[in-house]
Protein backbone atom coordinates (compact mmCIF):
# COMPACT_ATOMS: atom_id res chain seq x y z
CA UNK A 1 0.00 0.00 0.00
CA UNK A 2 1.66 3.55 -0.70
CA UNK A 3 0.76 6.68 0.14
CA UNK A 4 -0.76 9.44 -1.42
CA UNK A 5 2.02 11.74 -0.48
CA UNK A 6 4.50 9.00 -2.09
CA UNK A 7 2.59 8.68 -5.06
CA UNK A 8 -0.26 6.45 -4.37
CA UNK A 9 -4.12 6.47 -4.89
CA UNK A 10 -5.92 9.10 -1.93
CA UNK A 11 -8.61 7.76 0.00
CA UNK A 12 -10.38 10.56 -0.98
CA UNK A 13 -10.17 13.01 -4.26
CA UNK A 14 -13.65 14.80 -3.90
CA UNK A 15 -13.89 17.71 -1.16
CA UNK A 16 -15.81 17.43 2.63
CA UNK A 17 -19.22 19.76 3.37
CA UNK A 18 -18.09 23.05 5.46
CA UNK A 19 -16.66 22.18 8.57
CA UNK A 20 -18.43 25.63 9.72
CA UNK A 21 -21.09 23.84 12.07
CA UNK A 22 -23.81 26.65 12.21
CA UNK A 23 -22.80 28.43 8.69
CA UNK A 24 -22.97 25.17 6.89
CA UNK A 25 -27.19 24.50 8.11
CA UNK A 26 -28.27 28.44 7.58
CA UNK A 27 -31.60 28.12 5.35
CA UNK A 28 -34.88 28.99 4.97
CA UNK A 29 -35.77 29.12 9.07
CA UNK A 30 -32.96 31.93 9.26
CA UNK A 31 -34.78 33.86 5.67
CA UNK A 32 -38.16 33.61 7.77
CA UNK A 33 -36.46 35.04 11.19
CA UNK A 34 -34.92 38.00 8.94
CA UNK A 35 -38.27 38.67 6.85
CA UNK A 36 -39.86 39.53 9.83
CA UNK A 37 -37.30 42.18 10.78
CA UNK A 38 -37.58 43.59 7.91
CA UNK A 39 -41.52 42.79 8.23
CA UNK A 40 -41.36 45.34 11.34
CA UNK A 41 -38.98 47.44 10.09
CA UNK A 42 -37.29 48.07 13.88
CA UNK A 43 -33.17 46.83 13.21
CA UNK A 44 -32.78 48.01 16.85
CA UNK A 45 -33.59 46.02 19.43
CA UNK A 46 -35.63 48.32 22.31
CA UNK A 47 -37.51 50.21 20.10
CA UNK A 48 -38.65 50.66 16.24
CA UNK A 49 -41.02 51.43 13.80
CA UNK A 50 -42.81 47.92 14.89
CA UNK A 51 -42.48 45.98 17.73
CA UNK A 52 -38.66 44.27 17.77
CA UNK A 53 -38.20 41.04 19.94
CA UNK A 54 -35.84 39.17 18.22
CA UNK A 55 -32.76 39.47 20.47
CA UNK A 56 -34.74 39.07 23.62
CA UNK A 57 -36.62 35.70 22.08
CA UNK A 58 -32.96 34.72 21.63
CA UNK A 59 -31.83 35.25 24.87
CA UNK A 60 -35.15 33.89 26.78
CA UNK A 61 -34.11 30.38 24.48
CA UNK A 62 -30.50 30.54 25.48
CA UNK A 63 -31.39 30.58 29.22
CA UNK A 64 -33.71 27.56 28.48
CA UNK A 65 -30.76 25.76 26.71
CA UNK A 66 -28.50 26.48 29.22
CA UNK A 67 -30.16 26.30 32.03
CA UNK A 68 -28.79 30.15 33.23
CA UNK A 69 -31.01 32.10 35.44
CA UNK A 70 -29.87 35.63 33.18
CA UNK A 71 -28.58 35.58 29.11
CA UNK A 72 -27.52 38.82 27.52
CA UNK A 73 -26.94 39.03 24.07
CA UNK A 74 -24.20 41.12 23.22
CA UNK A 75 -22.32 42.30 20.06
CA UNK A 76 -19.09 39.70 19.88
CA UNK A 77 -17.38 37.24 22.05
CA UNK A 78 -15.06 39.82 22.90
CA UNK A 79 -17.65 42.40 23.96
CA UNK A 80 -19.09 39.32 26.28
CA UNK A 81 -15.56 38.85 27.77
CA UNK A 82 -15.01 42.95 28.36
CA UNK A 83 -18.56 42.50 30.13
CA UNK A 84 -17.52 39.13 32.08
CA UNK A 85 -14.33 41.07 33.27
CA UNK A 86 -16.37 44.10 34.25
CA UNK A 87 -18.84 42.06 35.74
CA UNK A 88 -17.02 40.63 38.23
CA UNK A 89 -14.98 43.75 39.11
CA UNK A 90 -11.96 43.16 37.83
CA UNK A 91 -9.28 45.93 37.41
CA UNK A 92 -5.68 47.87 37.75
CA UNK A 93 -3.63 46.06 40.64
CA UNK A 94 -5.62 42.42 39.96
CA UNK A 95 -4.27 39.50 38.27
CA UNK A 96 -6.17 37.26 35.84
CA UNK A 97 -4.92 33.60 35.05
CA UNK A 98 -5.59 32.32 31.74
CA UNK A 99 -3.84 29.43 29.80
CA UNK A 100 -0.89 30.20 27.66
CA UNK A 101 -3.26 28.10 24.53
CA UNK A 102 -5.74 30.94 24.08
CA UNK A 103 -7.12 33.88 22.18
CA UNK A 104 -6.05 37.53 22.09
CA UNK A 105 -9.91 38.06 23.45
CA UNK A 106 -8.78 36.72 26.68
CA UNK A 107 -5.96 38.51 26.83
CA UNK A 108 -7.43 42.06 25.94
CA UNK A 109 -10.36 41.80 28.01
CA UNK A 110 -8.10 41.76 30.91
CA UNK A 111 -4.94 44.23 30.28
CA UNK A 112 -7.63 46.73 28.73
CA UNK A 113 -9.38 46.26 32.29
CA UNK A 114 -5.72 47.57 33.72
CA UNK A 115 -5.55 43.49 35.27
CA UNK A 116 -2.73 41.95 34.49
CA UNK A 117 -2.71 38.53 32.58
CA UNK A 118 -0.87 35.38 34.32
CA UNK A 119 -0.06 32.45 31.92
CA UNK A 120 -0.60 29.07 32.86
CA UNK A 121 0.28 25.58 31.35
CA UNK A 122 -2.34 23.38 29.70
CA UNK A 123 -2.64 19.60 30.00
CA UNK A 124 -3.22 17.14 27.81
CA UNK A 125 -7.17 18.15 27.12
CA UNK A 126 -5.25 21.69 25.86
CA UNK A 127 -7.54 23.68 28.47
CA UNK A 128 -6.29 24.78 31.65
CA UNK A 129 -3.89 22.59 33.92
CA UNK A 130 -5.38 22.75 37.25
CA UNK A 131 -2.04 22.09 39.01
CA UNK A 132 -0.55 25.25 37.35
CA UNK A 133 -3.50 26.91 37.98
CA UNK A 134 -3.34 26.70 41.57
CA UNK A 135 0.86 27.13 41.40
CA UNK A 136 0.07 30.77 39.38
CA UNK A 137 -1.97 32.12 42.34
CA UNK A 138 -0.84 35.06 44.83
CA UNK A 139 -3.18 37.38 46.57
CA UNK A 140 -3.30 39.24 43.44
CA UNK A 141 -5.39 37.03 41.95
CA UNK A 142 -8.95 37.77 41.07
CA UNK A 143 -10.20 35.49 38.74
CA UNK A 144 -9.25 33.06 36.17
CA UNK A 145 -10.30 32.67 32.64
CA UNK A 146 -11.25 28.99 31.46
CA UNK A 147 -11.44 28.22 27.35
CA UNK A 148 -13.39 24.99 27.10
CA UNK A 149 -11.02 24.75 23.63
CA UNK A 150 -12.93 23.11 20.43
CA UNK A 151 -15.88 21.71 22.28
CA UNK A 152 -13.95 19.77 24.95
CA UNK A 153 -14.42 21.06 28.61
CA UNK A 154 -11.66 21.52 30.85
CA UNK A 155 -10.86 19.43 33.97
CA UNK A 156 -14.09 22.26 36.14
CA UNK A 157 -14.07 19.79 38.76
CA UNK A 158 -10.68 20.76 39.89
CA UNK A 159 -10.74 23.80 39.13
CA UNK A 160 -13.81 24.54 40.63
CA UNK A 161 -12.35 23.20 43.92
CA UNK A 162 -9.12 25.80 43.71
CA UNK A 163 -10.59 28.68 42.88
CA UNK A 164 -13.22 28.10 45.71
CA UNK A 165 -10.53 27.65 48.13
CA UNK A 166 -9.01 30.81 46.88
CA UNK A 167 -11.88 33.09 46.69
CA UNK A 168 -10.93 33.20 42.78
CA UNK A 169 -13.47 34.24 40.34
CA UNK A 170 -14.29 31.89 37.24
CA UNK A 171 -15.02 32.98 33.72
CA UNK A 172 -15.51 30.20 31.25
CA UNK A 173 -14.97 31.07 28.06
CA UNK A 174 -17.03 28.89 25.75
CA UNK A 175 -16.57 30.61 22.41
CA UNK A 176 -15.72 27.33 21.24
CA UNK A 177 -18.16 24.94 23.20
CA UNK A 178 -21.47 26.18 23.50
CA UNK A 179 -24.32 23.59 24.08
CA UNK A 180 -20.93 21.30 25.39
CA UNK A 181 -21.14 19.55 28.91
CA UNK A 182 -18.79 18.41 31.92
CA UNK A 183 -20.19 15.51 33.73
CA UNK A 184 -24.25 16.23 32.89
CA UNK A 185 -23.57 20.29 33.54
CA UNK A 186 -24.08 22.64 30.67
CA UNK A 187 -20.98 24.26 30.02
CA UNK A 188 -20.43 27.95 31.52
CA UNK A 189 -22.92 26.93 34.29
CA UNK A 190 -20.83 25.72 36.63
CA UNK A 191 -18.17 29.13 37.72
CA UNK A 192 -19.39 32.66 37.78
CA UNK A 193 -20.04 34.09 34.72
CA UNK A 194 -19.73 32.89 31.33
CA UNK A 195 -19.30 33.98 27.20
CA UNK A 196 -20.09 32.68 24.11
CA UNK A 197 -19.28 33.54 20.53
CA UNK A 198 -21.03 33.50 17.73
CA UNK A 199 -18.50 34.33 14.35
CA UNK A 200 -18.96 32.63 11.78
CA UNK A 201 -16.59 29.38 12.57
CA UNK A 202 -18.80 28.83 15.56
CA UNK A 203 -21.23 26.17 16.50
CA UNK A 204 -24.17 28.74 15.80
CA UNK A 205 -23.65 31.84 14.42
CA UNK A 206 -24.93 34.84 13.33
CA UNK A 207 -21.72 35.93 11.50
CA UNK A 208 -20.85 38.05 14.31
CA UNK A 209 -22.08 38.34 18.14
CA UNK A 210 -21.65 37.01 21.78
CA UNK A 211 -23.12 36.06 24.92
CA UNK A 212 -22.65 36.49 28.91
CA UNK A 213 -24.94 34.01 31.08
CA UNK A 214 -24.75 33.87 34.70
CA UNK A 215 -27.05 32.86 37.66
CA UNK A 216 -25.97 35.64 39.52
CA UNK A 217 -28.44 38.48 39.02
CA UNK A 218 -25.37 41.51 40.36
CA UNK A 219 -22.62 40.14 37.47
CA UNK A 220 -26.14 39.93 35.27
CA UNK A 221 -26.83 43.79 36.18
CA UNK A 222 -23.30 45.21 35.70
CA UNK A 223 -22.72 43.39 32.06
CA UNK A 224 -25.79 44.70 30.69
CA UNK A 225 -24.21 48.59 32.28
CA UNK A 226 -21.52 48.12 30.65
CA UNK A 227 -22.55 46.79 27.38
CA UNK A 228 -24.94 49.95 26.97
CA UNK A 229 -23.26 52.90 28.65
CA UNK A 230 -24.75 52.04 32.02
CA UNK A 231 -27.49 52.21 31.15
CA UNK A 232 -30.24 48.79 32.68
CA UNK A 233 -33.47 49.21 30.36
CA UNK A 234 -36.93 48.43 31.10
CA UNK A 235 -36.76 44.77 29.38
CA UNK A 236 -33.52 44.22 31.60
CA UNK A 237 -35.17 46.10 35.10
CA UNK A 238 -38.16 43.62 34.71
CA UNK A 239 -36.00 40.73 34.95
CA UNK A 240 -34.48 41.42 38.25
CA UNK A 241 -35.65 40.35 41.75
CA UNK A 242 -33.94 43.21 42.99
CA UNK A 243 -35.02 46.35 41.02
CA UNK A 244 -32.76 48.87 43.36
CA UNK A 245 -29.85 47.53 41.16
CA UNK A 246 -30.90 49.08 38.24
CA UNK A 247 -31.27 52.46 40.07
CA UNK A 248 -30.10 55.52 37.94
CA UNK A 249 -27.85 56.23 40.95
CA UNK A 250 -26.13 53.21 40.45
CA UNK A 251 -25.07 53.53 36.87
CA UNK A 252 -21.75 53.27 35.66
CA UNK A 253 -19.72 54.46 32.31
CA UNK A 254 -19.81 51.66 29.69
CA UNK A 255 -19.25 50.65 26.11
CA UNK A 256 -21.55 49.88 23.71
CA UNK A 257 -21.79 46.50 22.92
CA UNK A 258 -25.75 45.99 21.89
CA UNK A 259 -26.72 43.12 19.71
CA UNK A 260 -29.49 43.94 17.02
CA UNK A 261 -32.39 42.37 15.59
CA UNK A 262 -30.67 41.13 12.46
CA UNK A 263 -28.18 39.04 14.03
CA UNK A 264 -30.77 38.29 17.12
CA UNK A 265 -33.20 36.70 14.22
CA UNK A 266 -30.37 34.71 12.83
CA UNK A 267 -29.47 33.29 16.43
CA UNK A 268 -32.97 32.45 17.00
CA UNK A 269 -33.05 29.97 13.69
CA UNK A 270 -29.55 29.05 14.69
CA UNK A 271 -30.35 27.88 18.51
CA UNK A 272 -33.04 25.71 17.15
CA UNK A 273 -30.96 23.72 15.39
CA UNK A 274 -28.05 23.42 18.57
CA UNK A 275 -29.33 20.08 19.29
CA UNK A 276 -29.01 18.54 15.75
CA UNK A 277 -25.46 20.08 15.32
CA UNK A 278 -24.25 18.59 18.79
CA UNK A 279 -25.91 15.35 18.28
CA UNK A 280 -24.47 14.78 15.28
CA UNK A 281 -20.90 15.60 15.76
CA UNK A 282 -20.92 13.91 18.84
CA UNK A 283 -22.37 10.66 17.02
CA UNK A 284 -19.29 11.27 14.05
CA UNK A 285 -16.83 11.74 17.01
CA UNK A 286 -17.75 8.30 18.79
CA UNK A 287 -17.97 6.63 15.98
CA UNK A 288 -14.43 7.53 14.58
CA UNK A 289 -12.74 6.96 18.34
CA UNK A 290 -14.52 3.94 18.79
CA UNK A 291 -12.98 2.20 14.70
CA UNK A 292 -9.54 4.14 16.00
CA UNK A 293 -9.67 3.18 19.48
CA UNK A 294 -7.21 -0.13 18.63
CA UNK A 295 -4.80 1.59 16.35
CA UNK A 296 -1.87 2.44 18.69
CA UNK A 297 0.29 4.61 17.58
CA UNK A 298 -1.52 8.13 18.82
CA UNK A 299 -3.76 8.46 22.02
CA UNK A 300 -7.11 10.94 21.83
CA UNK A 301 -7.58 14.19 23.52
CA UNK A 302 -8.92 13.46 26.94
CA UNK A 303 -12.57 14.00 27.08
CA UNK A 304 -16.33 13.84 28.55
CA UNK A 305 -18.96 12.54 27.21
CA UNK A 306 -20.55 16.42 26.93
CA UNK A 307 -17.84 17.37 24.44
CA UNK A 308 -19.55 18.62 21.35
CA UNK A 309 -17.71 16.45 19.09
CA UNK A 310 -16.84 19.47 16.77
CA UNK A 311 -12.40 18.23 16.51
CA UNK A 312 -11.14 14.90 16.63
CA UNK A 313 -7.59 15.54 18.38
CA UNK A 314 -5.08 12.98 18.13
CA UNK A 315 -1.66 12.92 20.31
CA UNK A 316 1.82 11.62 18.94
CA UNK A 317 4.72 11.04 21.14
CA UNK A 318 6.96 13.39 18.89
CA UNK A 319 6.02 16.39 17.01
CA UNK A 320 7.76 15.17 14.03
CA UNK A 321 5.37 12.27 14.26
CA UNK A 322 2.21 14.44 14.61
CA UNK A 323 4.16 16.71 11.60
CA UNK A 324 4.22 13.73 8.92
CA UNK A 325 1.12 12.19 10.22
CA UNK A 326 -0.72 15.41 9.55
CA UNK A 327 0.67 15.88 5.81
CA UNK A 328 -0.07 12.91 4.87
CA UNK A 329 -3.80 12.91 6.04
CA UNK A 330 -3.94 15.75 3.80
CA UNK A 331 -2.79 14.09 0.79
CA UNK A 332 -4.99 11.34 1.76
CA UNK A 333 -7.75 14.17 1.18
CA UNK A 334 -8.39 14.56 4.81
CA UNK A 335 -9.23 18.14 6.03
CA UNK A 336 -6.42 18.24 8.56
CA UNK A 337 -4.87 20.56 10.99
CA UNK A 338 -5.75 23.76 13.51
CA UNK A 339 -9.71 23.93 13.46
CA UNK A 340 -9.18 26.82 15.55
CA UNK A 341 -7.28 30.09 15.05
CA UNK A 342 -6.06 29.59 18.82
CA UNK A 343 -2.41 30.31 19.33
CA UNK A 344 0.24 30.46 22.51
CA UNK A 345 -0.13 33.92 23.30
CA UNK A 346 3.24 33.80 24.92
CA UNK A 347 4.77 33.31 21.16
CA UNK A 348 2.71 36.73 19.62
CA UNK A 349 2.13 40.35 19.61
CA UNK A 350 1.41 42.55 20.87
CA UNK A 351 1.86 40.34 24.40
CA UNK A 352 5.41 40.04 23.71
CA UNK A 353 5.75 43.84 23.25
CA UNK A 354 3.09 44.32 25.95
CA UNK A 355 2.38 47.43 23.94
CA UNK A 356 -0.52 48.86 25.09
CA UNK A 357 -2.67 52.28 23.36
CA UNK A 358 -0.69 54.08 25.43
CA UNK A 359 2.27 53.47 27.42
CA UNK A 360 1.86 54.72 30.63
CA UNK A 361 -1.39 53.31 31.18
CA UNK A 362 -1.62 50.17 33.80
CA UNK A 363 -1.22 47.21 33.93
CA UNK A 364 2.26 47.65 31.87
CA UNK A 365 3.07 51.67 32.47
CA UNK A 366 5.16 52.90 34.59
CA UNK A 367 4.95 51.92 38.37
CA UNK A 368 2.13 49.58 37.70
CA UNK A 369 1.96 45.66 38.11
CA UNK A 370 3.49 44.35 35.51
CA UNK A 371 5.67 47.27 34.81
CA UNK A 372 8.55 44.66 34.62
CA UNK A 373 6.26 41.52 33.82
CA UNK A 374 8.02 39.63 30.46
CA UNK A 375 5.79 37.48 28.22
CA UNK A 376 8.01 34.65 26.37
CA UNK A 377 6.79 30.95 25.76
CA UNK A 378 9.64 29.87 28.54
CA UNK A 379 7.21 30.70 31.05
CA UNK A 380 4.92 27.87 29.73
CA UNK A 381 7.28 25.37 28.09
CA UNK A 382 4.97 22.06 28.11
CA UNK A 383 2.16 24.16 26.52
CA UNK A 384 4.80 24.47 23.44
CA UNK A 385 5.79 21.26 23.38
CA UNK A 386 2.32 19.76 23.86
CA UNK A 387 0.59 21.30 21.10
CA UNK A 388 3.25 20.44 18.64
CA UNK A 389 2.34 16.73 18.84
CA UNK A 390 -1.63 17.50 18.02
CA UNK A 391 -3.30 16.66 14.69
CA UNK A 392 -6.74 18.08 14.74
CA UNK A 393 -9.46 16.71 12.19
CA UNK A 394 -12.88 18.93 11.87
CA UNK A 395 -16.39 17.24 12.34
CA UNK A 396 -19.16 18.88 10.86
CA UNK A 397 -22.99 18.18 11.33
CA UNK A 398 -23.07 17.84 7.62
CA UNK A 399 -20.12 14.92 7.49
CA UNK A 400 -22.08 11.62 5.85
CA UNK A 401 -21.54 8.29 6.97
CA UNK A 402 -19.70 8.15 3.77
CA UNK A 403 -16.96 11.15 4.49
CA UNK A 404 -16.47 9.27 8.70
CA UNK A 405 -15.92 5.98 6.75
CA UNK A 406 -13.37 8.02 4.76
CA UNK A 407 -11.92 9.59 7.57
CA UNK A 408 -11.63 6.24 9.59
CA UNK A 409 -10.14 4.53 6.28
CA UNK A 410 -7.61 7.09 5.79
CA UNK A 411 -6.22 7.15 9.32
CA UNK A 412 -5.93 3.73 9.26
CA UNK A 413 -3.87 3.56 6.23
CA UNK A 414 -1.71 6.88 6.98
CA UNK A 415 -0.85 4.36 10.32
CA UNK A 416 -0.37 1.26 8.99
CA UNK A 417 2.28 2.82 6.42
CA UNK A 418 4.18 5.22 8.71
CA UNK A 419 4.59 3.00 11.41
CA UNK A 420 5.39 -0.06 8.95
CA UNK A 421 8.01 1.83 7.45
CA UNK A 422 9.51 2.58 10.82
Amino acid sequence: MKLAINGGKPVRTKPFPSAMPGASLIGEEALAELQDVIAERSPFRHYGIGKPHKVRDFEEEAQRFLGSKYALAVSSGSAALFCAVAALEIGVGDEVIMPAFGWFSNYNCAVCAGALPVFAEIDDTLNLDPMDFEKKITDRTKAVIVIHYQGGPARMEEIVSIARTHNIKIIEDCAQAFGGQYKGRTLGTLGDIAVASFQTNKIITCGEGGLVYTDCEKYFVRAVRYHDLGFVRPVFRERLENKSLADPEESFAGYQFRMNELQGALLLAQIRKLSFILKRCRRSHRRIREALDDVGHFSFRPTDEGDCGISLLMKFNTDKEASAFSRALVAEGIPCGPTSACTNLLENYPIKSKKMVQENIPPFGKGYIGENTVYDSSLCPYTKRILARYVSIPIAPLYSDEDIEDIIKAVKKVDRVLYSAS
